[in-house]
């Protein structure tokens, strides 16, 4: 028990060190009051351009790899860590102590879960994401596929439905997180990946 206590602990505090964040203050622009407000890569995306989106994204991806990665390799007698540790990362990266448990959107951290959890699935991963985000223009309904899919298919894959379970904690929170792009994408407000990438919207 006490294995589990630290590990949610640490990658709580893991996924709470939010890059959007430092990057903000050393570039003076703070992205809370740009685009869509958030603190993550897809925002930084939106308001610093795409060089620091990709580093925001690669970061918040490298966070989730080490947790997940650590729980399995360092700790292999402890079947529920790596889901633990999956969920209790995109909530630090959500819900930080140091920013009024007002973080990012926790979507790169998952994927960095995913790469932690098996590589192939990542890649898999990826090319979806690509294949929906460009075919719609909305990387948040790539998102919302991967929040579903991943607890389904670990579900199924080990035919045991606790992991999941937990899965499904960290799922909800992103989910909840992007609530208001869904509402933008229905009112048709919703900033696109190409308009990001052509810096129409810069502000």
């Amino acid at each position: 028990m006490t294995v589990y206590i630290l590990g949610a602990l640490i990658s709580y505090l893991v996924g709470s060190i939010n890059t959007a964040f430092f990057l903000s203050k050393i570039l003076k622009k703070d992205m809370r009051t740009g685009g869509s407000g958030n603190l993550g890569a897809s925002n930084a995306t939106l308001t610093l351009g795409w060089k620091c989106g990709v580093l925001v994204g690669a970061c918040d991806i490298l966070k989730g790899f080490a947790v997940v990665f650590i729980a399995r390799m360092v700790f292999p007698g402890y079947e529920y860590l790596p889901y633990i540790a999956t969920t209790m990362a995109i909530i630090g990266h959500i819900f930080p102590f140091y920013l009024k448990f007002k973080g990012g959107k926790g979507f790169a951290t998952l994927i960095g879960c995913i790469l932690g959890y098996n590589w192939i699935l990542f890649i898999i991963a990826g090319v979806l994401i690509i294949i929906i985000t460009f075919a719609t223009d909305y990387i948040v309904l790539a998102t919302l596929t991967m929040i579903i899919s991943f607890p389904v298919y670990v579900g199924i894959s080990t035919h045991n439905f606790i992991y999941p379970a937990i899965l499904a904690i960290g799922s909800i929170c992103i989910f909840i997180k992007h609530i208001p792009n869904y509402i933008r994408i229905i009112k048709k407000e919703e900033i696109g990946i190409r308009s990001a990438f052509t810096k129409k919207h810069r502000i």
